[in-house]
C-alpha cells in the first residue's frame, strides 16, 4: 500500500507531538533522569513531592541517597546499574525512601536513552507510587497468610479439579500434594453423597458464582470421618467471573464428636430424668415429656408461667425463696429433694439440680433442672418412720421392763450373796455342832471307863464285905457291929453296883444317840455344803443374769438411739 507523503507529519509536527507527549507523561508520572554514573540530571515535580525534596536538593547527587542502606549494598543494585549502562530496560517494583525516611513503593522503569549513533547515553526512570496498593496487598498477603497458618485451604477449577492445597489441609487428610492435585473434589466425600444430585448441583452453582458455608463431612485417606466447618469462595477474574474456587475450613471433629457424645449424654438423660428450662428470672421456656408426666401438665399449659406454679403459696412467699433465685442468679448450683405441687393439687417429692447455664462471658442466661420423681420412695420412708416410730415406742417399753428386770436381778443377786453367807453361817454352826458332839462322844467314852471303874470297886467292894461278914460271924459277939457295918456296906457296894450298870446303861444309850447324832450332823453338814454350793451358783447365775440384763438394756438403747436417727434421717424433708 502506497502512503502519500503529505499524510506523514513533518519533523516539526513530529517534535510537537513527541513534546505533548511527554509533557502529558510528566502530569502522570514521577520522571527522573540520571547519567549512566546514576547521578541526577533533573527530576519532575511529581517525582519531588513524591520523594519530599526540592531540586537544588537532588540535582547533582547519587540515585542511592532515594534508597535504604540494605538495597544499596546488594549484589543487585550494582548490577542494575551496569545494566543500564549496557542499554538494557529495567522494569519491576522498587522500595525506595523518601527525604523523611518513610517507605516508598514505586512501579518503575529505567530506560536507557540513546544518541543518534544508538549509544546509551543516559536513563530516564518513569516511576509511579505504588505505596498504597502495596500496603492493602501487604494487608491482604497477611491476612491470606494468618488464614494459611490457622486454617485449612485448598483450591479447585470451577469443575470440582484441585489445583492445590496448603499443608494444613494435607496433614488433616493425610494426603501428600502431589496425591490431590489434579484429582477431583469427591475424592474426599462418601461415595453415595459424590453420586447424589445435591452434589452436582453444589458445584453447578459454585460455577456461577454462589457462596456456600456450613459444616461439612468427609473422608480422610485413611476412610476416617472429619467434620469440617468450611466455607467454599468462587474467585471471580478482572471481569467478574468466576475462575476458580477456595475453600477454607477448620477440623472440627472433635468439637463434632464431644457435642455428638454430649448430646447423646443429654437425650439420655432426658430419657431417664425429668428437665425443665427457666429464663433466670423463673419463667419456663422448655419441659421435656418426663417432667410434663410427672407434674401432670402439657407443655403448652407451663410454658412462660413462673416456677412458683409447682409450689407451695407459702414457701412462694418467703424470703427462702427468693434466696433461692438470687443464688440461681449469681451462678450457684442448686440440690436437694424438692416437694412440689403438681395439676390438681398433687403432692410431689422429686429429688432435683437447678444447673445455671453460663454465656460465653461466664454469665448465667438460663437454669436447667434435672429431677427424678422419688414421691414413691418418700411414702415409703414415710410409712418405714412411722414402723420405726413404732419400733422406737416398743424399744423404749421393753428397755423399761429391762431396766425393772435389772433391778430385779440386782436384788435377787443381794438376797443370793446374804442367802449364800447364811448358809456359809449354817454350815459353820453344824460344823460346829458335829465337833461338841465328837467332844460328847468322847466324854461319854471317858465316863463309860469311869463308871467301870466304880462297878469294878463295887464288886471288890462287895466281895471284901462278904469276907469281912464271914469274919464278924467268926468273931461272935465281937464281930456283930463289924458284921453291922460290913452288911451296910455290901448293901452299898450293891447299890453302887446297881447305879453303876445304871450309868453304863445311859451312857451307852447317850454314845449310841451321840453317834447317830454325829452321823445326822455329818449328813447335815454336807447337805449344808451341797446348799451352799448351790446358793453360790444360784449367785453366779443371777450376777450373770444382771450383767447380761444390763447389756441387753444398753442395746436397747442403742438399738432405740440408732432407729431414732434412723426415722430422722428417712423422715421426708424438704428444701426450698
Amino acid at each position: 500500500m502506497n502512503i502519500s507523503t503529505e499524510t506523514l507529519p513533518s519533523a516539526p509536527q513530529e517534535a510537537a507531538r513527541t513534546a505533548a507527549l511527554l509533557a502529558a507523561l510528566e502530569h502522570v508520572q514521577a520522571v527522573v533522569e540520571f547519567d549512566l554514573e546514576g547521578r541526577v540530571l533533573r527530576a519532575n515535580s511529581l517525582f519531588l513531592d513524591l520523594m519530599g525534596y526540592s531540586a537544588n536538593e537532588v540535582l547533582g547527587q547519587h540515585h542511592r541517597m532515594f534508597c535504604p542502606p540494605e538495597v544499596t549494598a546488594s549484589e543487585s543494585y550494582r548490577a542494575l546499574w551496569e545494566g543500564l549502562r549496557a542499554g538494557q530496560v529495567r522494569e519491576d517494583v522498587f522500595l525506595r525512601v523518601t527525604k523523611a525516611g518513610k517507605p516508598v513503593w514505586l512501579q518503575a522503569s529505567y530506560n536507557p536513552v540513546r544518541d543518534a549513533e544508538g549509544r546509551t547515553v543516559g536513563v530516564v526512570k518513569l516511576a509511579t507510587d505504588i505505596t498504597a496498593q502495596r500496603a492493602q496487598q501487604a494487608d491482604f498477603e497477611g491476612k491470606i497468610a494468618a488464614i494459611h497458618r490457622v486454617q485449612a485451604v485448598i483450591e479447585f477449577d470451577l469443575t470440582g479439579r484441585i489445583l492445590d492445597a496448603n499443608t494444613n489441609f494435607l496433614d488433616a487428610f493425610g494426603y501428600g500434594r502431589d496425591e490431590v492435585v489434579g484429582q477431583h473434589h469427591r475424592m474426599f466425600c462418601q461415595p453415595e453423597f459424590a453420586a447424589s444430585s445435591e452434589y452436582a448441583d453444589l458445584w453447578a452453582r459454585l460455577g456461577r458464582g454462589e457462596f456456600f458455608a456450613g459444616r461439612y463431612r468427609r473422608l480422610s485417606k485413611e476412610g476416617k470421618e472429619i467434620w469440617l466447618q468450611a466455607s467454599y469462595n468462587p474467585i471471580l477474574d478482572v471481569t467478574g467471573k468466576p475462575y476458580k474456587v477456595v475453600k477454607f475450613a477448620v477440623d472440627i471433629t472433635h468439637d463434632m464428636t464431644s457435642a455428638t457424645e454430649t448430646k447423646g449424654k443429654i437425650d439420655a438423660i432426658s430419657l431417664s430424668q425429668a428437665v425443665i428450662e427457666f429464663d433466670m428470672q423463673g419463667n419456663v421456656l422448655v419441659a421435656n415429656p418426663n417432667f410434663l408426666r410427672t407434674m401432670g401438665y402439657t407443655l403448652a399449659e407451663i410454658r412462660g408461667q413462673h416456677h412458683s406454679m409447682f409450689c407451695e403459696p407459702g414457701l412462694v412467699q418467703s424470703r427462702a425463696y427468693r434466696d433461692f433465685w438470687a443464688d440461681l442468679g449469681e451462678g450457684k448450683f442448686q440440690s436437694a429433694r424438692y416437694r412440689r405441687i403438681g395439676k390438681h393439687g398433687a403432692e410431689v417429692w422429686i429429688q432435683a439440680t437447678y444447673n445455671p447455664i453460663l454465656d460465653v462471658d461466664g454469665r448465667p442466661y438460663k437454669v436447667v433442672k434435672y429431677a427424678i420423681d422419688i414421691t414413691a420412695q418418700v411414702q415409703r420412708e414415710s410409712a418405714v418412720a412411722q414402723k420405726v416410730q413404732d419400733i422406737t415406742a416398743v424399744l423404749h417399753a421393753m428397755s423399761d421392763a429391762i431396766k425393772r428386770l435389772a433391778r430385779s436381778a440386782g436384788r435377787s443377786t443381794e438376797l443370793a450373796e446374804q442367802t449364800q453367807r447364811e448358809a456359809g453361817d449354817g454350815s459353820g454352826l453344824v460344823r460346829r455342832s458335829r465337833d461338841a458332839i465328837l467332844a460328847i462322844e468322847r466324854s461319854s467314852s471317858d465316863i463309860h471307863e469311869i463308871v467301870d471303874t466304880i462297878s469294878e470297886i463295887s464288886s471288890q467292894t462287895h466281895l471284901l464285905a462278904f469276907n469281912a461278914a464271914i469274919e464278924a460271924a467268926r468273931a461272935g459277939e465281937q464281930g456283930v457291929g463289924f458284921s453291922v457295918v460290913a452288911d451296910e456296906v455290901r448293901k452299898l457296894a450293891e447299890k453302887s453296883s446297881l447305879a453303876a450298870r445304871e450309868i453304863a446303861k445311859l451312857i451307852h444309850q447317850t454314845v449310841s444317840r451321840v453317834a447317830e447324832g454325829s452321823r445326822l450332823s455329818e449328813e447335815v453338814d454336807a447337805a449344808f455344803s451341797r446348799i451352799l454350793g448351790a446358793v453360790e451358783a444360784t449367785t453366779r447365775s443371777i450376777s450373770e443374769i444382771r450383767i447380761a440384763t444390763e447389756e441387753q438394756e444398753h442395746s436397747t438403747q442403742d438399738v432405740a438411739r440408732l432407729l431414732e436417727d434412723l426415722q430422722g434421717r428417712g423422715s421426708p424433708r424438704q428444701a426450698d
